[in-house]
């Protein structure tokens, strides 16, 4: 039903066309002195070139599809299966330490190790951030907690075997394991045990606060190093664009993509994308806009050659633009974006800053 509508559409057009042609052939026949005889010949020669040339400029021009292409943003990322073998890097092995620590409920040096035995042997950049901010924080938390702890010493120092009782030694017991018996028989006993175990926790927490102090310097330069390894080479490229289509028809872009990276005259670097949830994102309607993002894969499968200029250019001001590929094998190229991150978006702020100042002086 829909093909045959299609079809008498088309076949109007191709009849008021050749009318439209016929009388305006007849029309320049007419006028340009042209033998009467010759005159209906002129008249269905225009008409057929009209009625087939009409049709055809409304398909390639017309009813064409039109696009625009303008990056929003360009961004680098370390990938998420990526991660830091702690085999492989045994100076930060202490920060899965310190992290464990902070979830246990007991302060027993046993129990550390055998969490240190179940740790998992990698953790992506991401995580091992977290884990350098969490003994950042820890540094910061410690020295309430040690005078936390000196006051809980102090109480119990304060206490005799007189005064001591089965239920001030089970209330004391709940931060340590392992728990201290109570002895009737031989209070005092108990608490010297009571306080042997609450010495031994506070010189723990010394202790590690002391070693947070030297280490976490190291442990930060050390990540350092790390980030910029997998940076340079297990990092790869998402560009954000918005797809505009001025055209009266609707069209589609295909998947693989193009970024080129001007890094001088007639040098330059190519990187390959594509199209992220091509299913959903490819279709761009009429006089329509799609904000779609293409991913590349990471720069690791690049030659070395050209990873090394990628890490070289990257952040640097030189130009990049994205050329993109519709289904009717039309080939677009974007707006030019500096090859960095937060760059554009900052020239776009300060546009917006001056516009706001303008509008206030009025």
């Amino acid at each position: 039903m829909k093909n045959d509508k299609k079809l008498l559409v088309l076949y109007l057009k191709i009849v008021t066309s050749f009318v439209f042609g016929a009388i305006i052939g007849y029309i320049i026949a007419s006028l340009s002195g042209i033998k009467p005889s010759f005159v209906p010949l002129v008249s269905a020669v225009l008409g057929l070139l009209v009625a087939f040339s009409m049709p055809l400029w409304q398909a390639l021009f017309v009813n064409a599809p039109n696009l625009s292409v303008e990056i929003s943003a360009i961004k680098r990322t370390v990938s998420d299966t990526a991660i830091i073998s702690l085999d492989d890097d045994p100076e930060i092995r202490p920060l899965i330490t310190t992290r464990k620590r902070q979830s246990l409920p007991f302060d027993d040096e046993s129990n550390i190790l055998n969490v240190k035995r179940q740790v998992k042997r990698g953790y992506t950049l991401a995580q091992t951030e977290e884990l350098l901010a969490n003994a950042k924080q820890s540094l910061r938390d410690l020295p309430s907690q040690i005078e936390e702890r000196k006051k809980e010493l102090d109480r119990v120092n304060a206490l005799t075997s007189t005064t001591l009782t089965k239920y001030e030694c089970d209330r004391l017991n709940s931060p340590l394991y392992p728990e201290v018996d109570f002895d009737p028989s031989s209070p005092e006993k108990s608490l010297d045990a009571l306080r042997e175990a609450y010495q031994k926790r506070l010189e723990r927490l010394e202790k590690r606060y002391t070693d947070l102090q030297s280490n976490l310097p190291a442990w930060e330069r050390k990540i350092e190093l790390l980030k910029k390894e997998l940076f340079d080479n297990r990092s790869y490229f998402t560009v954000s664009a918005s797809l505009i289509n001025s055209g009266r028809t609707n069209t589609a872009v295909k998947v693989p993509s193009l970024l080129r990276v001007s890094i001088g005259e007639g040098n330059y670097i190519d990187i390959k994308l594509s199209l992220k949830d091509f299913e959903d994102k490819s279709e761009i309607s009429a006089n329509g806009t799609r904000i779609v993002v293409f991913e590349s894969s990471e720069v690791s499968s690049l030659p070395e050659d050209d990873r090394n200029l990628i890490n070289t250019y990257w952040g640097q001001s030189v130009s990049s633009r994205l050329f993109i590929e519709d289904i009717h094998s039309n080939i677009y190229s974007s707006n030019t974006i500096a090859f960095a991150e937060g760059l554009y978006q900052k020239i776009i702020y300060d546009r917006l800053a001056r516009a706001a100042s303008t509008e206030e002086k009025r």
